[in-house]
């Protein structure tokens, strides 16, 4: 395998995809086996953690095609992005 192409799948985005589909399965298995108090509170876990990960993987698909699939600037632009969130977020 191409190190490009193991590059342009292992960047910031897909990562936050993959933490969004943790969030779904963490939710689903609290939601189906937990007490009934964690039943009542996961659920959420599994509306936040879908969107999270569909918008991470567009996103991140977006930006491989405006920058013509070239790692570096889709490395550059995702962590810039990925940056002002974090940023926000402490901001807040």
């Amino acid at each position: 395998m191409d190190i490009n192409k193991l590059l342009g799948w292992v960047a910031p985005l897909p990562f936050g995809a993959l933490l969004g589909l943790y969030w779904t399965v963490h939710g689903l298995v609290y939601t189906l086996y937990g007490t009934p108090a964690q039943k009542r509170d996961y659920p959420l876990e599994i509306v936040l953690g879908l969107p999270l990960a569909a918008f991470c993987v567009a996103i991140h698909i977006l930006i491989r095609r405006i920058t013509g699939n070239n790692t570096l600037y889709s490395w550059i632009i995702e962590s810039v992005l990925i940056g002002l969130l974090i940023y926000g977020f402490y901001r807040s």
